[in-house]
């Protein structure tokens, strides 16, 4: 699934494909002038070319059709009955395809506009309708071999506001006569507050059928991913945060889900402002909806390994779809599963362990007793045991997740991280938002070396609203990993926004900050490093870090700092004897205490090592 979002073009529209970038997104809408105004200033060259350069840097201009998006002014409306208004119009939604056009934006979101007649008058409508056919139709023949696709959004449909219903969309794409230049965005907010349905994942389903019949999932060519204030039917165009609002999350899983929009990019244009679950906006909406992408096919793992088709089930997978022969439990097996469980929490494992077995030997299908001592065999380190009580618990209840989690661990604790992914996955064919499940996979991918591959369960687990600056901090050593070092460092700051920040999160920050060569940010990490964890490393890589970003002062204090703590550190030593030496030369060579610093931190060093040349010959050069 392609996430992006509506970003400002503040200080250039070229800016906004960065922070796209730096914000880990796929794709990006704009707008390409003020939406709000009549009067455009016309784009100058530099504009295109730094869009362009832009563009190119973040690898999108391969596959334009992914990643870039416009959305037109707000004043245009093409359905219009007066003939003043409606030139007007058209000259603006002009001036704005040739903008798309000369940026390379292939698709440019536009309203359908109001009729401005009688609000649900069928022949209102159907003359709204023909007018904004017309409109296009002028607007394709003066751009004429542009590659530009005029994208017309759905719409809440208040008032006279045409693209409430899908039947709408259909006619528009019907009446114009190059329907090629002529595609659609989908927006959930404004769909939900029209009144479609799709809380659910039945509705959905038929809603999109229903779609498909009418209008062709194959002409959506953006998605507007927005979750909505308003209730259903409200007719309240206000967006709201993913999974926060009105549209439930079946209608965000369904779209995530379709082949259909494997390839479309799904722009998001929810609340900027503050922070959510304590991170970006932007971060936290992407997160949650590649999660829910995620959540529902769960095939990264497979794939990595090697294993089946991307979209096909497992064979754990399919067996968890088959019903069990479980019985429910009696209500005296029930209490009995309470106090057994109780008394296995407070470490007392083989009397919890004996009331697990004599309820199986009563009824040998009571699957949760299975699970029970499953779970005390494994906390015992008796993988054997656990391995057939969780399988004996799994042939009675294909779909017990409680089972298929545990053998998932007992495959990890007997070191075969790929039988435990084969487990952890059908626990998600069945529960897809378990994150036991989706941290066992992580786990196990790492085991096997497949680390990208743990990303996407990572980024799952760190979307959630638990989530913690563990969590991100874990994520965020990932990307280091796969050399995303612009997603780490972006995580890495999540995880000490969220909480106490630990040696590993402070550390992989730096690392991170480092490999970006954003020295001065690295350069306070490192000083805050050896503040709290003090050693002469730690302090002889917060002076480097200062002495790469300019920051002699604060160099030579780490570098003293770092040869206090081992006076045995020839790098310690060196370093001071640079600094110090830089100092000097800086001064025009007036400042002999430097110089003379210099000259004893070199004598010092080669004191602990003589076989230093380079050391020498600078102690000959500039200090002898």
């Amino acid at each position: 699934m392609l996430v992006g979002s509506h970003l400002s073009i503040a200080g250039g529209m070229h800016l906004a494909v960065q922070s796209a970038v730096r914000l880990g997104l796929d794709c990006v809408q704009v707008f390409t002038k003020n939406q709000r105004q009549w009067k455009v200033k016309p784009l100058g060259q530099a504009e295109v070319a730094d869009f362009r350069a832009a563009v190119k840097d973040a690898g999108w201009d391969k596959d334009p059709e992914r990643r870039l998006v416009s959305h037109n002014s707000y004043l245009v409306n093409l359905a219009s009955p007066d003939a003043a208004s409606r030139a007007k119009s058209r000259a603006l939604q002009l001036e704005e395809t040739e903008r798309c056009e000369a940026l390379g934006i292939p698709w440019c979101v536009m309203h359908p506009g109001a009729h401005l007649g009688v609000a649900g008058d069928a022949k209102d409508e159907a003359a709204g309708i023909r007018r904004l056919a017309a409109e296009l139709d002028a607007i394709h023949r003066a751009t004429k071999g542009f590659r530009t696709v005029t994208c017309i959004e759905n719409t809440v449909g208040s008032g006279t506001n045409l693209g409430g219903p899908i039947e709408h969309l259909a006619a528009i794409r019907a009446a114009v006569k190059d329907p090629e230049r002529v595609a659609f965005c989908f927006d959930t907010c404004h769909a939900t507050a029209f009144g479609h349905d799709m809380s659910t994942s039945a509705k959905a389903k038929a809603f999109w059928k229903r779609f498909g019949d009418a209008v062709g999932t194959e002409h959506v060519a953006v998605i507007h991913c927005n979750d909505s204030k308003g209730a259903l039917g409200s007719h309240l165009d206000r967006h709201e945060h993913l999974g926060n609002g009105a549209c439930g999350e079946a209608c965000f899983a369904a779209i995530a889900h379709m082949r259909a929009f494997r390839d479309v990019p799904a722009i998001m244009e929810t609340p900027k402002e503050g922070k959510l679950r304590g991170r970006d906006p932007d971060r936290a909406n992407a997160a949650w909806l590649r999660a829910l992408a995620l959540a529902l096919c769960a095939s990264v793992a497979a794939v990595a390994l090697g294993g089946c088709r991307p979209w096909a089930k497992t064979q754990s997978e399919a067996m968890a779809d088959r019903s069990g022969t479980a019985l429910a439990p009696t209500p005296e097996e029930a209490a009995r599963l309470r106090r057994a469980q109780d008394v296995a929490q407070r470490g007392e494992y083989q009397e919890a362990l004996g009331e697990f077995r004599s309820l199986l030997a009563e009824n040998p299908r009571l699957a949760a007793a299975q699970v029970g001592a499953g779970a005390v065999t494994l906390e015992q380190g008796d993988l054997r045991a656990a391995q057939r009580s969780y399988e004996a618990a799994i042939k009675a209840d294909a779909r017990n997740v409680d089972a298929w989690v545990g053998l998932g661990r007992t495959h990890a604790a007997a070191g075969r991280p790929e039988e435990a992914v084969k487990a952890y996955r059908a626990a998600l064919a069945i529960a897809p938002a378990d994150m036991r499940a989706v941290s066992g996979i992580a786990d196990a991918l790492e085991a096997t070396g497949s680390g990208p591959a743990a990303i996407p369960f990572l980024e799952r687990l760190s979307a959630d609203a638990a989530a913690d600056s563990d969590a991100w901090t874990r994520l965020g050593r990932a990307y280091l990993a796969a050399g995303r070092t612009a997603d780490a460092s972006a995580a890495f700051e999540e995880a000490v926004a969220l909480g106490e920040v630990g040696e590993a999160t402070l550390d992989g920050m730096i690392a991170a900050y480092t490999a970006e060569q954003r020295y001065a940010e690295a350069s306070s990490a490192a000083g805050e490093f050896a503040r709290r964890w003090p050693s002469s490393a730690a302090s002889e890589r917060a002076a480097w870090l200062a002495f790469r970003a300019g920051d002699y002062e604060r160099a030579i204090v780490a570098y003293r700092a770092a040869a206090e703590q081992d006076p045995r550190s020839t790098k310690a030593w060196n370093g001071i004897g640079v600094c110090a030496l830089n100092s000097w030369l800086l001064s025009d060579r007036l400042d002999g205490t430097s110089r003379e610093e210099a000259r004893r931190a070199f004598e010092r060093s080669l004191e602990v090592d003589a076989a230093q040349p380079q050391v020498e010959k600078l102690l000959r050069t500039y200090a002898p």
